[in-house]
């Protein structure tokens, strides 16, 4: 009878502890699900010899991204004196320092103008020698894209522009970033005709090195004020007009159709007090926020099977209910100075604070303070210091 128990126990006693694996590619499917934040590929790195080896290696990055897919924000840039100033928007250890995405010109470079960030790239435009500088600032590539005279000469110049990756969203095992070998782009250019005041675009594809033909909106009144940077919303492209009121611009990407949106929305009466920012609605449909001292209203254009288009309002909300502040907001000190795409956030400056706030989660988080309010152009992309990183190289438009 002892004998028994004494097997019985032998038979229930809990198994030795497994070693560590040490099989590459177990290793690397265990990797591979780690944060996608900047410091936990450096930090794995430092295990051993062998995860240094794999987290390294340029295809565990490509597969790293294409996992994750959805790259975090890693801060914003600034358009100081025409130049793009990087912040760090991250805490310890994943705050990056500045001069990590700096953009080294030459001395004598005339001075350029941020356009925006999207996909991991930032769109530079200097009027001067008109061309676009598309800019990785995580890889350092810079391509620098001349605009033919057909589209900047005589009566026609350029007003704004755009860039994105040109692999869709749906395209499998396709993540942003990873430099101009990893991922084409496509440049959207906007500009107007002096003769009649109609706006025009045309793209650029880096795959072909060539502008496509102008397109034109219907005829127009008067040129427009561009007041904000071009928002990206399911598959087309939109930038707040303001002259006397405010307009959208819009340009499909899956069409190549460019038209002007009327924006009256009900019960705004566009004052001077309010800011207001493009913003993504339910089912891709196009949105606005307008900011105020009263509040934050969020409004979202329905388009009905008819094909008649309507403003709907979405949501109100308190900015002090927001931001957690507790004294009174001042109409003059507040305003929204930028809008991250992927995760449907807004950038609010209040007095020298700098908030980002989220709309799906209603959570807000302060950023950092700063005496002078610019427009701030969140960059997302995925980021592994030393891995993969390079000086800045510069190449021509074929």
């Amino acid at each position: 009878m002892t004998c028994r128990r004494q097997r019985r126990r032998r038979q229930t006693s809990p198994a030795a502890p497994a070693p560590a694996p040490d099989n590459d590619d177990l290793l690397s499917e265990i990797l591979l699900r780690l944060p996608s934040q900047p410091s936990s590929l450096p930090r794995a790195s430092l295990v051993c010899k062998q995860w240094r080896r794999l987290v390294s290696d340029p295809a565990f990055l490509r597969r790293f991204r294409a996992r994750h897919r959805d790259p975090p924000l890693l801060g914003v840039f600034k358009d100081e004196f025409h130049h793009p100033v990087f912040r760090s928007v991250l805490d310890p250890p994943d705050l990056i320092p500045p001069d990590r995405f700096a953009l080294r010109l030459d001395d004598d470079y005339p001075v350029a103008g941020l356009l925006g960030c999207r996909h991991g790239f930032a769109l530079i435009f200097n009027y001067n020698t008109c061309e676009f500088l598309v800019w990785d600032p995580v890889s350092g590539d810079l391509r620098r894209v001349a605009v033919p005279p057909e589209l900047a000469g005589g009566e026609r110049s350029v007003m704004n522009g755009a860039v994105l990756c040109a692999a869709g969203d749906d395209d499998d095992g396709h993540a942003h970033g990873g430099g101009f070998r990893s991922c084409r782009f496509r440049l959207v250019l906007i500009g107007s005709s002096k003769m009649d005041g109609r706006i025009f675009a045309s793209v650029y594809s880096s795959v072909t090195g060539e502008w496509g033909d102008a397109i034109f909106t219907g005829p127009v009144s008067t040129i427009y004020h561009f007041g904000s940077p071009a928002i990206l919303v399911g598959n087309a492209l939109y930038w707040l007009l303001s002259v006397s009121r405010h307009h959208i611009l819009q340009f499909n990407l899956e069409t190549s159709s460019l038209a002007v949106i009327d924006g009256n929305w009900p019960g705004t009466n566009f004052s001077s007090d309010c800011r207001y920012c493009i913003m993504r609605g339910e089912d891709d449909n196009v949105g606005l926020a307008i900011l105020s001292y009263r509040g934050f209203q969020m409004w979202e254009r329905k388009v009905t099977l008819g094909g008649a288009a309507r403003w709907a309002l979405r949501k109100t909300v308190k900015l002090h209910d927001i931001l957690g502040l507790s004294s009174a907001v001042q109409r003059e000190k507040i305003d929204i100075v930028g809008y991250v795409e992927d995760t449907n956030a807004f950038i609010l400056v209040v007095d020298t604070g700098f908030y980002m706030f989220q709309v799906d989660s209603m959570q807000s988080k302060k950023l950092f303070d700063c005496n002078v309010i610019t427009r701030c152009h969140p960059f997302t992309s995925f980021y592994t210091a030393g891995f993969g990183d390079g000086a800045c190289r510069i190449s021509s438009n074929q």
